[in-house]
């Protein structure tokens, strides 16, 4: 096979190194338009980057606007249904307060009810304390126990009628227990004749004769709990002192007005 020339003419007699000569510019000037093209990708990219985040600012903005406008909207409501707020609350509060002191106040008309029905006839009242704890005072046996009670002294015709009326004052409803402070006997000779009538039934309640005077406490321990979250203006000390009335014999004395709403119960046993 023979060999062909496939060079133009003119450049079949260059030698080798002419030709590398002339290539030599071409293969330079190409690595710089590579460097230009990348350069303006790069602007071109950081140009949308811009334009991107401008944008995005300016919707964020819009969007902060209306967020602003909306709340400034909801506090004007809010202000203007305040009152109706505050109102609510009020009346709330005022009737949990109303129920929390009906709950915590000691019932003390239901208690001299109670005690003035459990009365005997026979037995003459002279003076009644009641109070919702030790705080109020007392001093013996009241002062053992931290919870409401009441405080009777009184005379009776004897022992007996003194045991009877502790045994009605314990079927008293909310009644813990009745403890007995002392039971003496007294003595009166003779009723004074002088004096006003007050002061004739003062000297002698239970009539003429060797009668015990006693003290006798009744303490309500049930309602202790109750009564302690009683405000202290509320929880004043009961007292009271009944006249007792004039004795027609001495072994009879309807003693104090307490006495006289009891005569339905005179024939009761303990």
């Amino acid at each position: 096979m023979r060999a062909v020339n496939l060079l133009p003419p003119d450049t079949r007699g260059a030698s080798k190194v002419s030709a590398e000569l002339g290539a030599g510019p071409e293969a330079k000037g190409g690595a710089g338009a590579f460097v230009v093209l990348g350069v303006l990708a790069a602007c071109v990219a950081g140009a949308a980057g811009y334009v991107l985040a401008e944008n995005t600012i300016k919707q964020r903005t819009v969007d902060l606007a209306q967020v602003t406008a909306s709340q400034t909207a909801l506090q004007s409501q809010a202000n203007q249904l305040k009152p109706y707020a505050d109102y609510d609350s009020t009346a709330k509060a005022r009737v949990q307060t109303v129920r929390d002191l009906a709950s915590s106040r000691f019932d003390w008309e239901q208690a001299l009810r109670d005690l003035s029905r459990a009365v005997p006839a026979d037995v003459t009242l002279l003076s009644l304390n009641g109070d919702i704890s030790t705080a109020s005072g007392g001093s013996g046996i009241r002062s053992a126990i931290s919870a409401p009670a009441i405080t009777v002294t009184g005379c009776a015709p004897g022992q007996t009628e003194v045991a009877r009326l502790m045994a009605r004052l314990r079927d008293i409803d909310g009644v813990s227990r009745v403890s007995l402070s002392k039971s003496a006997s007294t003595s009166v000779t003779t009723a004074p004749a002088g004096g006003t009538a007050t002061e004739r039934r003062n000297a002698a309640p239970c009539g003429v004769g060797a009668k015990p005077a006693f003290e006798v406490v009744m303490f309500f321990e049930g309602d202790a709990e109750a009564v302690a979250a009683t405000p202290a203006t509320a929880g004043g000390t009961v007292v009271a002192t009944p006249t007792p009335t004039p004795s027609a014999t001495p072994t009879a004395t309807p003693g104090t007005a307490a006495d006289t709403s009891t005569t339905t119960q005179q024939g009761a046993t303990p």
